[in-house]
């Protein structure tokens, strides 16, 4: 389940909180299933040693700065916007990808992803580019032709659920940034099958969590280019990671 992809692993600080939450995480991680409130505490902690659900969202704190997964959300936003408004065909073509109008889903599906992941420059921006790949491939991956495509990202617009997908991204996100921390620590500490597991649970709880999110935002006349695109995804990754608390 944590299928680290290009990421590798990090040393996270070595502060007093840091040293707590790694202990935390061990202990937990003994019996590879954890219980979704421990899970959550976890979470909470792990968000708040970085440095905050509204540190992190201004590009801040000791793990996730740069903007690396607002800026991914942005051109995830505009791209399905872009295909609400004039069509697959011309979405692809206005991001550069001209040759694959017409193609199957399968050849379509790769190529967008690392058009819209962006630069794999910094350990952020590949946990944000795997975020990406999980969402892409939970909104497509089960599809065959362009028509299809075309009709699942035009329904997130017609269907407001635009905010719900970007809430999905960070929340894959915040998943990304934590096995990164964890995953080699907890290989060595508690066996691979058991750190599988334990991750296992942490995502579960992720996904669980985003389902409480409410939405009130109307997203659909958005510059997700502009300052205006950059405060809403700001807001975005701050509402969600403040669901498990921290």
């Amino acid at each position: 389940m944590h299928d680290m992809g290009t990421s590798s692993g990090y040393d996270a600080p070595t502060t007093p909180d840091w040293g707590n939450l790694k202990g935390r995480v061990s202990r937990t991680a003994r019996d590879g299933y954890v219980s979704q409130q421990s899970a959550r505490n976890t979470l909470k902690g792990f968000i708040g040693t970085s440095g905050g659900a509204r540190n992190i969202s201004r590009g801040g704190g000791s793990i996730g700065g740069g903007r690396s997964a607002q800026n991914t959300a942005r051109r995830l936003a505009n791209f399905v916007s872009s295909v609400g408004a004039v069509g697959l065909r011309q979405a692809l073509e206005s991001i550069g990808l001209a040759e694959f109008v017409g193609k199957p889903a399968n050849e379509i599906l790769p190529s967008l992803v690392d058009k819209l992941g962006g630069p794999s420059s910094t350990i952020n921006d590949v946990d944000a580019r795997n975020a990406l790949s999980r969402v892409m491939n939970d909104l497509l991956g089960d599809l065959e032709t362009p028509e299809q495509v075309e009709e699942a990202l035009s329904q997130i617009m017609e269907g407001e659920a635009l905010e719900s997908l970007l809430n999905q991204f960070f929340g894959y996100y915040l998943y990304e940034q934590f096995c990164r921390v964890f995953y080699e620590r907890l290989a060595k500490s508690v066996g691979s099958s058991n750190a599988d597991s334990y991750l296992s649970s942490i995502f579960d709880t992720i996904k669980s969590a985003l389902e409480y999110i409410t939405h009130d935002r109307d997203l659909s006349q958005i510059d997700w280019t502009g300052i205006e695109g950059q405060n809403i995804a700001d807001q975005i990754l701050q509402d969600t990671f403040e669901i498990f608390g921290g």
